[in-house]
């Protein structure tokens, strides 16, 4: 084997590794982030670098890597499973292959508000399903939000009957397939990046998302009418890689659960304050809100859904302890 090669073999070997200096030593992190940099998420990420910097004396300094510069999510996951990405910010709708018990919170119609969200998160059962993405390599720190999901079409949708023969899009998931066509619609995958297009053309009828990606996407210049059905508020988790986590002393890892916790209450302020600010914006450009004020009527649809997703006796207790949970 030529010296250079050898030399890239180490190279390469020490960056899936990561660090292999003692605790006391100082460490660069890696983090991936797919949002651009001004997002709350980015900005709540920042703020954990920040705290954690100042925390250790510089000892553990944190790059966070915005706008997908590190590869696409589900690289990213693989990545950090590796142990070449030291921490990130996930959706949780690519984990749920990983660890079947987050897929209980990407379930339609479950939590009531915001309030009982960050209940359940910040509680016994966020614990749980922590405990079961750490076995698969991932060890969440946190819980950010991500906003309640509504629907946003190009012609006016004033109750679900209005949604039957529309083509939405969705995300590419099962879940998520079956439950717009348990609204009657017609579920299109297609990537993110297509939606804006697709709309202008006529391809798609209408999509779903929060507020703040409708108007920074500016869907709303496609697709003017927005109904609140706040079907979906999925989470996303702030979490360190298992590999990384297990060469830290009891200290170290006590120490980034606070910041960790610190920075997502800061970017859950962040984000209650870019709804607003995102609604308003689209409003005063002409989008016509609809507000849905009874959605028992569509969550009485999402049966099919909880009878596939939710079935199995864990699954099902998960639902019955997070619908208990005060």
């Amino acid at each position: 084997m030529t010296r250079r090669l050898m030399n890239w073999v180490a190279a390469a070997t020490m960056a899936v590794l990561g660090w292999t200096a003692t605790p006391s030593q100082a460490q660069e992190w890696r983090g991936w982030n797919i949002h651009p940099p001004d997002y709350p998420v980015s900005r709540g990420l920042d703020r954990f670098a920040e705290l954690v910097a100042q925390r250790s004396n510089n000892r553990i300094r944190l790059r966070p890597y915005h706008s997908a510069q590190l590869g696409q999510q589900d690289e990213a996951i693989q990545q950090m499973r590796l142990g070449s990405i030291d921490f990130a910010e996930f959706n949780l709708s690519p984990l749920n292959n990983l660890a079947a018990s987050t897929q209980v919170l990407t379930l339609p119609f479950l939590f009531r508000d915001v309030a009982h969200l960050h209940a359940v998160l910040d509680g016994p059962i966020g614990d749980e399903i922590a405990a079961d993405l750490e076995k698969v390599g991932i060890v969440p720190l946190a819980w950010y939000d991500a906003g309640a999901r509504s629907l946003y079409t190009r012609r006016p949708v004033r109750a679900v009957e209005d949604l039957r023969g529309m083509k939405i899009r969705v995300q590419t998931s099962d879940l998520w397939i079956d439950l717009i066509r348990a609204l009657g619609a017609n579920p299109t995958p297609l990537p993110y990046g297509e939606v804006y297009t697709s709309l202008q053309s006529g391809v798609l009828d209408g999509a779903e998302n929060n507020w703040p990606t409708y108007e920074s996407a500016r869907h709303f210049e496609v697709a003017k009418y927005y109904l609140t059905t706040e079907h979906s508020n999925v989470p996303e988790v702030l979490a360190v890689s298992a590999t990384r986590w297990r060469r830290l002393n009891d200290a170290d890892k006590a120490m980034l659960r606070a910041a960790a916790r610190e920075s997502a209450t800061f970017q859950r302020q962040l984000w209650a304050e870019r709804e607003t600010q995102s609604r308003d914006r689209v409003v005063a450009a002409g989008t016509v809100v609809t507000e849905v004020t009874d959605r028992a009527p569509w969550a009485a649809l999402m049966k099919p859904v909880y009878d596939k997703y939710a079935a199995d006796p864990r699954m099902a207790a998960l639902v019955a302890r997070i619908r208990e949970t005060r």
